[in-house]
């Protein structure tokens, strides 16, 4: 066994943060964390990365969507024959 290990080139997984949340958000996660025998942190956690997956998704897709010209007309086509059954 080494007498020294080096750490500085390991990638540190979580950065560790202060926030303040409603305590009814706390309780849902404690009692999830009950429920489930995951610790509420971690449960805070995916609800967040989930979130931003969503989001990223979204992003994504609208990025797509903007950048192809059948879609646009079709969505202008659309919009217009909307509009004149108005």
């Amino acid at each position: 066994m080494r007498t020294e290990y080096n750490f500085s080139k390991m990638k540190r997984r979580k950065v560790k943060v202060t926030i303040n949340l409603d305590p009814s958000v706390i309780r849902y996660f404690k009692k999830k964390a009950e429920e489930t025998g995951v610790g509420y942190q971690t449960l805070i956690n995916d609800a967040l990365r989930r979130i931003v997956e969503r989001d990223e998704l979204f992003e994504e897709i609208k990025t797509r969507l903007l950048s192809d010209p059948t879609f646009i007309e079709t969505l202008d086509l659309r919009l217009r024959e909307r509009q004149a059954a108005s």
